[in-house]
């Protein structure tokens, strides 16, 4: 069944139902489901269901359900140009130009331009231009065009836009945008004498 309807010029279906309908012209398609409806030109999808519904041109998709979409809602596909790789990464309504690397990266609702890097990072609603670094960095509505680098081993969040937050299991330091003020804990900090 893989690459039956509307296959394009130079697109490879490899695996039960891969690329089944309209798949794009040079896609690639390798997996159970992967690209199976309506996956775009040059787009790659690699794994069990990776980039199955509504996949972007030119995106990336390689996990278990990484760029997956939403059969029931054509809305919901793996944007033009992201990226999604590791289990789950991406792998709902993941926006054009987003990046998620890791188990659950960016899982759902992840905005365009936003990058989410580990596990569980970026895992809903991640705004657009935000970055997420570190297990559980950014996990819940983290707010656009913030920053969280995240090595505590809990979750760390900021639903406020502009933030900064750096965080490990010996302190943290964070930017409140709305007050203009910084926060830290963890030591001492020391200003370097110019003169």
């Amino acid at each position: 069944n893989a690459g039956t309807t509307n296959q394009g010029v130079s697109a490879t279906a490899i695996g039960v139902n891969a690329g089944s309908t309209s798949q794009g012209e040079s896609s690639i398609a390798i997996g159970p489901a992967a690209g199976n409806n309506t996956q775009g030109i040059n787009a790659v999808a690699v794994g069990n269901s990776a980039g199955q519904t509504n996949q972007g041109a030119s995106a990336v998709a390689v996990g278990v359900l990484a760029g997956y979409g939403d059969p029931n809602d054509p809305t919901k596909g793996q944007g033009a140009d992201a990226v999604a790789i590791g289990n789950a990464a991406g792998q709902t309504a993941q926006s054009a130009n987003a990046v998620a690397i890791g188990k659950a990266a960016g899982t759902s609702g992840q905005q365009a331009n936003a990058i989410a890097i580990g596990q569980d990072a970026g895992t809903l609603n991640q705004q657009p231009h935000s970055i997420a670094i570190g297990t559980s960095a950014g996990v819940v509505n983290q707010g656009a065009n913030g920053i969280i680098i995240n090595s505590s081993g809990g979750a760390v969040n900021s639903t406020d836009a502009g933030h900064i937050v750096l965080r490990s299991s010996a302190g943290y330091l964070s930017l409140n945008p709305a007050a203009s003020t910084w926060q830290f804990s963890g030591g001492d900090v020391t200003v370097p004498n110019d003169s």
